[in-house]
């Protein structure tokens, strides 16, 4: 889609305020709610976080977050190579591959606190995914990324959805890039939020809290941390050997318990996982 028709249909979707709040309340509830530790508690109210939203407001429901003000800037393709980062408190550089003061609790609890652009939050998932910028030709390469990956994104794709305007026409390459990142997670590591950031304070959303935006950036830090985990470090041929080992200690351990028991031994079953490489 040109940017110009783009635009042209965003001002007509910000025409109408009802309606585009109404698909941003319906875009949360499909989120997986125990994924993101989101709760349902009768406390919840209307006092979530205003992020920035001065449209439409007057129009949300009561018990309701305020969606987002869309950000048209985002829609400029060069946005991704131009805008800025690193220029707060958040750890981020585009140069380079990712550190692990990129990668630290810390910064990664800032995503959860939106205490750091969308940019800046794709701009780190992306050099974890093997991009890497280009500083003379400013532009990012795809030399690096996970080949799995790169098949289907040869070019870094917007997870977050930058723009923040939830029409199915804007919003949808970003919304399957998302689910495509948040499908290569195993599901042992579906819970890492909780399991390394509580201790910073996160303990999970509550229902009414959750947007497409927090709800994205949640995903993002969540992979983030499997990423930190389980691949930072380690090139694509360890990564499947270190698959291979795990397998076969799985299946050592399930002939162990057949034999001891005399019973055959169900697999568990698992949602399945598209990994990244």
């Amino acid at each position: 889609m040109k940017l110009s028709s783009t635009i042209f249909a965003v001002t007509a979707l910000l025409s109408n305020s009802e309606a585009f709040n109404s698909f941003s309340y319906r875009s949360i509830r499909t989120v997986g709610k125990s994924y993101l530790g989101a709760t349902t508690s009768s406390d919840d109210t209307s006092s979530a976080k205003d992020e920035s939203c001065d449209n439409g407001c007057d129009t949300v429901k009561p018990g309701m977050p305020a969606p987002l003000k869309p950000f048209i800037e985002a829609l400029d393709p060069k946005y991704k190579c131009t805008g800025p980062v690193g220029e707060g408190s958040f750890i981020i550089s585009r140069s380079g591959p990712p550190t692990k003061e990129e990668l630290s609790n810390e910064n990664l609890y800032s995503i959860l606190m939106i205490e750091c652009t969308d940019l800046e939050v794709n701009t780190l998932v992306w050099k974890c995914l093997g991009y890497r910028f280009d500083e003379k030709k400013e532009e990012w390469t795809a030399a690096e990324v996970f080949p799995k990956w790169k098949e289907k994104f040869p070019e870094p794709p917007d997870l977050i959805g930058m723009a923040r305007i939830y029409s199915k026409e804007v919003d949808q390459p970003s919304l399957k890039a998302n689910q495509q990142l948040v499908r290569s997670v195993p599901v042992d590591n579906k819970q890492s939020l909780k399991t390394h950031l509580k201790p910073l304070g996160f303990s999970g959303y509550k229902y009414a809290e959750l947007t497409p935006n927090k709800t994205r950036r949640a995903q993002c830090a969540n992979w983030l941390l499997y990423y930190r985990e389980e691949l930072f470090g380690y090139s694509v041929e360890e990564l499947k050997e270190r698959r291979r080992l795990k397998q076969e200690a799985e299946e050592a351990e399930k002939r162990r318990l057949e034999e001891e028991s005399g019973n055959k031994v169900e697999d568990e079953w698992k949602p399945p996982v598209k990994e990244v490489f």
